[in-house]
């Protein structure tokens, strides 16, 4: 299950802006590397923001592989490959 992180009113301006990012697409925010492994953070078409894993589901796909800036969905029998905007 993808995890709902708080972020900062900064943080939310940011991502937000409507000329920066599609706002009707899930966006691929950024990608953490920690001890516990590797998370995406993921931003969906209503606003929300959520960290998720390999193998959890975000928007009816399921994440299969995160790597440094991007992040792969595998819904409806298709591969879907996200990447940071502007990267």
């Amino acid at each position: 299950m993808a995890q709902t992180v708080k972020i900062t009113p900064e943080t939310r301006a940011a991502a937000t802006q409507k000329a920066e990012l599609p706002m009707t697409e899930t966006v691929l925010l950024g990608t953490l590397t920690s001890q516990s492994g590797t998370k995406a953070i993921l931003r969906n078409g209503f606003g929300g923001v959520s960290t998720v894993s390999v193998g959890e589901h975000i928007n009816g796909g399921e994440v299969t592989a995160i790597r440094d800036g991007e992040v792969y969905i595998s819904q409806d029998g298709r591969g879907i490959k996200l990447t940071i905007p502007g990267s």
